[in-house]
């Protein structure tokens, strides 16, 4: 029996299946007007507290053993638990005569309905942050145990409708030997957590937790994200070889952190790392890349009620650089709309907001989010190699008037005797497919470029990427956005600036010859991909890459495209590719 859901975290894993059962249901419709409203209050306000400290406590124990993102996560728990708007609505409910687990539930609710109606899939799934913290508030008010996840000595696969964040990370990673999720989505706390623990992890797979026993042997593929169970002896034999053989790949590529990465007739190409966070740096450090190919800003912003201020980001931003010696980080400024809404920088809803008023169309419009953040910038760049690069770029004029603003913020930074480096590069991405065709005119006025392929396929393709509905349409390897790909590089090399690509297609096994052959020879992947693309680069060699495009520019479909990858890949190259 097969099931694919949603891969999150790469690596293979066969072990027997733990069902996790639902959490705990309350009802948000129970009713009590007898006891004294102050000492349903008092309640609240005692189990806050104890709540809290539980938080606080859990926190520093991940801070002290160095786990930030996990640390991270239960703090944010906290800050909603303590939020004062969220405890007044507590209150109201009270005294509208609601019980205690109903007023919580109410209050809560109210908070996550606005969250899920959100047509972005960050912040629908902070509903889980939400239900995770109103149910333990509501255990703690009423004196119950959270049913927290206990595990023995043997790994196990967990398989649950979802687990709470809180959950997750009190697990210990080394009984966990895998997570298949049958709800929620990759970008979801407990998919985050459960993949910083180093095991593959699925989502999506709604009928998992119905079809597969406890105890029951079952083998996931996070690289497919397929998920095997009901394994006949002949099944379980060949998934224990591809297990096997899964890790001594990954053994084999730790022996590549630090390497240069070059093709196997020794030409040199640039590999770096996407980032969105200090604790990435380390990372990226250890694996040997050759800088930050772009550093996503927005996720500072996200999840706040306020704006961060100029000092903030400049502690962040010095932070990355300084933590990055003398290699480059290119800052993509403020990408926000679209599928990264905001609090606090609020929108009006738009019937498409992929094509609507986002990223630099937006963020031209708000100096208040402008000037700070690009000072900030500008002000890291006194210690270490920094670029800044603007997202969404569709015309010249838009880039121009981008750069000239930062012209102006570098004269006012002068003018006060603040260090910054002057002559930083200034960058655009080209997603829109009007930037892709007009890539020789912007390259002329851009110090580099950057294809992001996933919102150029999305574009290109009028394919909405986040739909089910017409995502079997979304596809990198669509002759039209291979033809503006090449066309971009070819605009960057004529006009000998430097052009990268940082999207998903970046670190595809059957992208990297396609791409080398096109003349990409700058790769910015995310972290957990740096390896295995530093890998695959150098079993590649120049003259059959260009031959292999040559070949693959004629084709007429996708489809066609990848079995022309296909049948050019050597045995050695398909090892790796899983």
């Amino acid at each position: 029996m097969k099931l694919t859901g949603i891969p999150v975290s790469r690596g293979m894993a066969l072990a027997p299946a733990r069902i996790i059962p639902p959490w705990p249901v309350f009802s948000d419709e129970k009713r009590e007007s007898r006891l004294p409203k102050a000492r349903q209050i008092a309640s609240v306000q005692n189990a806050v507290s104890h709540l809290s400290a539980f938080y606080t406590e859990r926190a520093n124990g991940f801070y002290a053993i160095g786990d930030k993102d996990r640390g991270d996560i239960i703090l944010t728990h906290n800050t909603i638990l303590r939020d004062p708007p969220l405890q007044e609505e507590i209150v109201r409910q009270i005294y509208d005569d609601y019980a205690l687990e109903s007023a919580v539930l109410r209050a809560f609710r109210k908070y996550s309905v606005t969250l899920s109606k959100m047509d972005n899939e960050y912040f629908s799934q902070r509903t889980a942050d939400l239900d995770d913290v109103a149910t333990r508030l509501i255990c703690t008010i009423l004196g119950r145990e959270f049913p927290e996840i206990r595990l023995g000595d043997q790994p196990v696969i967990l398989v649950a409708a979802d687990i709470p964040p809180s959950v997750m990370a009190g697990l210990q990673p080394r009984r966990v030997a895998g997570v298949v999720l049958t709800s929620g989505g990759k970008t979801s706390h407990s998919a985050i957590i459960a993949a910083s623990f180093g095991v593959p992890v699925i989502t999506g797979c709604e009928e998992a937790q119905s079809q597969i026993k406890d105890d029951e042997l079952i083998f996931l593929d996070g690289h497919t994200g397929e998920l095997h169970w009901d394994l006949k002896p002949t099944e379980a034999a060949n998934f224990t070889r591809m297990v096997q053989r899964n890790n001594r790949h990954m053994q084999l590529l730790d022996r590549l952190a630090g390497k240069p990465t070059q093709t196997a007739d020794q030409v040199p190409v640039c590999l770096s790392a996407n980032g969105q966070d200090i604790s990435s740096c380390n990372e990226i450090s250890h694996f040997g890349c050759d800088g930050i190919g772009l550093f996503r800003t927005e996720f500072l912003f996200l999840g706040r009620r306020a704006l961060p201020s100029e000092e903030e980001q400049f502690f962040l931003y010095k932070s990355i650089v300084t933590a990055m010696g003398n290699k480059p980080v290119v800052f993509r400024t403020l990408d926000m709309g679209g599928d990264k809404i905001i609090p606090c920088f609020p929108t009006v809803e738009e019937a498409n907001p992929f094509m609507g008023y986002r990223a630099i169309r937006m963020y031209m419009d708000r100096e208040d989010v402008f000037s700070p953040q690009i000072r900030a910038i500008l002000r890291a760049s006194a210690f270490g190699k920094v670029r800044i690069m603007f997202p969404m770029i569709s015309n010249l004029e838009e880039f121009l008037s981008a750069k000239s603003c930062i012209l102006s913020i570098q004269k006012e930074l002068a003018e006060q005797g603040i260090a910054y480096d002057p002559d930083i590069a200034i960058g655009t991405m080209i997603e829109v497919p009007s930037a892709a065709v007009n890539a020789d005119v912007l390259a002329l006025h851009a110090d580099f470029l950057s294809i992001g392929t996933n919102d150029l396929t999305q574009y290109t393709l009028a394919v909405d990427r986040l739909n089910p509905a017409v995502s079997y349409l979304y596809n990198h390897f669509d002759p039209a956005v291979l033809r503006l790909i090449q066309h971009t590089l070819q605009a960057a090399e004529q006009r000998q600036k430097e052009c990268s690509i940082c999207g998903e297609m970046a670190a595809d096994p059957t992208a990297i010859p396609l791409l080398l052959g096109l003349g990409l020879r700058h790769f910015s992947v995310s972290p957990g991909a740096v390896l295995r693309t530093r890998k695959l680069i150098s079993l590649c060699r120049i003259d059959d890459c260009k031959r292999l495009t040559e070949e693959v520019l004629q084709a007429v479909s996708a489809k066609e495209v990848t079995e022309r990858i296909h049948h050019w890949m050597s045995e050695s190259y398909t090892e790796w590719i899983v």
